[in-house]
């Protein structure tokens, strides 16, 4: 699921020691054991805790605004996408209930008759005709892809540990595919630069992702980026939509 605005653009061209270890270490291996992980690993697992854990999400990309919930117990989720590009405001909402999902979305009067789309109502999605390379920013199971896995993965570079909980670094934008990915417009404007942003990050006592912030507007506003988790284990139920009709054929089109 490419940025909301690249989504416009395709619309409109269609382990411890035990007692016995601990005896027998030397100086050295204390030392080493006693080392904290590496600040990229520990950003990696506070991306992987977020897996297992219910919680809140808000996002920023620029121009465009996003928020959600997962509920990993349920395997459910539901995501909110705002934004504007070609100027018009686009907006599209997601709720999936493994294995249901569900789509509204409004992209303007002119586009949403030529789509057959209702703004106000919510529509069925048929898995069946999304196939395999269908490109979601939640999947059937209940789970949102906000890119945030990959850009910990590949991404980032010179991180550093500020403290317990606060990390800095630097992170390339264009590792992912994702709401986060600016258009290419933005990317080719930017160049190399897209590729070494500087970034703050933020975990909690349990180690778990809280915040996520790329400085880029320096570079274009749109490469200003800011993820906020909460609420971990304590999120709002989540209710399939009531009244969702048949999903056009025209949005199976720009999921492919």
């Amino acid at each position: 699921m490419k940025h909301i605005t690249v989504l416009l653009t395709l619309v409109l061209a269609a382990g411890g020691l035990t007692a016995c270890d601990a005896e027998i270490t030397t100086t050295a291996q204390a030392q080493e054991i006693a080392s904290p992980v590496p600040p990229v690993e520990a950003l990696r697992s506070a991306v992987k805790l977020l897996d297992g854990t219910s919680h809140n999400f808000e996002l920023k990309a620029g121009t465009s605004t996003g928020s959600g919930r997962t509920d990993h117990a349920a395997k459910a989720a539901t995501m909110e996408m705002r934004g504007q590009a070609e100027d018009l405001e686009i907006s599209m909402e997601f709720t999936a209930i493994a294995p249901d999902l569900w789509v509204k979305a409004d992209f303007g009067a002119e586009l949403n008759e030529l789509w057959g789309l209702k703004p106000g109502s919510w529509m069925r999605l048929d898995k069946t005709k999304l196939g395999a390379s269908a490109s979601l920013p939640i999947d059937a199971t209940g789970t949102p892809d906000l890119g945030i896995t990959d850009l910990f993965k590949d991404g980032l570079a010179d991180v550093e540990r500020t403290d317990a909980t606060h990390f800095s670094g630097t992170v390339d934008i264009t590792t992912t595919d994702s709401v986060l990915t600016p258009s290419e417009k933005v990317l080719d404007k930017a160049g190399d630069k897209a590729k070494k942003l500087p970034f703050t990050a933020t975990t909690d006592d349990k180690g778990r992702l809280t915040s996520f912030v790329v400085d880029g507007a320096s570079v274009d506003p749109d490469l200003a980026i800011t993820l906020t988790f909460a609420g971990f284990g304590s999120v709002l139920p989540i209710s399939a939509p009531s009244g969702a009709i048949p999903a056009p054929d025209a949005l199976y089109e720009m999921f492919s």
